[in-house]
C-alpha cells in the first residue's frame, strides 16, 4: 500500500468537499456508526453526529488552504493523517487561522483499497 498516496488523495477530497458548503453533508460516506470527531476539544461519534458539527452554521462559509500532509501506516492496515494548514471563515483572508487536523484511516471490511474515517481530531492553533 502507498500510505502517502491514500492520504493525499484523502486529504485534497476530503478538504475539497469540506470547502463547499452544498456538498459537505457527502463527508457522512466517510464516517461509520464508531467513527470519533473531537472538534476543538468537544466530542461527537457517529456519522450524524459529526455531520452535524461540520455543518454548524458559524463553518457555514470557509476555505482551507492545506500546509503539509504526512503519513504513516498504522495497525490493521490503517494510515495516520496529520495535515496542517489555513482555515479562512466567511473570506476572511486577511486573518486565516492555523490548524491541525488528525485523521486515523482504517480498511472498510470488504471493499479493497477503501478507508473510512476512524477518528479524526481537528484543532485551532492560537
Amino acid at each position: 500500500m502507498d500510505f502517502q498516496a491514500v492520504s493525499n488523495s484523502f486529504v485534497q477530497h476530503y478538504f475539497s468537499t469540506f470547502d463547499n458548503a452544498d456538498a459537505r453533508d457527502n463527508l457522512s460516506s466517510l464516517y461509520r456508526p464508531e467513527s470519533m470527531l473531537v472538534w476543538e476539544g468537544s466530542q461527537h461519534q457517529g456519522a450524524q453526529n459529526i455531520i452535524s458539527a461540520l455543518t454548524k452554521p458559524e463553518l457555514k462559509k470557509v476555505k482551507t488552504n492545506i500546509n503539509t500532509i504526512d503519513a504513516t501506516p498504522s495497525t490493521n492496515g490503517g494510515v495516520l493523517v496529520v495535515v496542517t494548514g489555513n482555515l479562512a471563515i466567511d473570506n476572511a483572508f486577511d486573518k486565516p487561522l492555523i490548524f491541525t487536523a488528525t485523521f486515523s484511516l482504517q480498511p472498510i471490511p470488504g471493499q479493497a483499497g477503501g478507508f473510512f474515517v476512524y477518528s479524526h481530531i481537528f484543532r485551532l492553533l492560537l
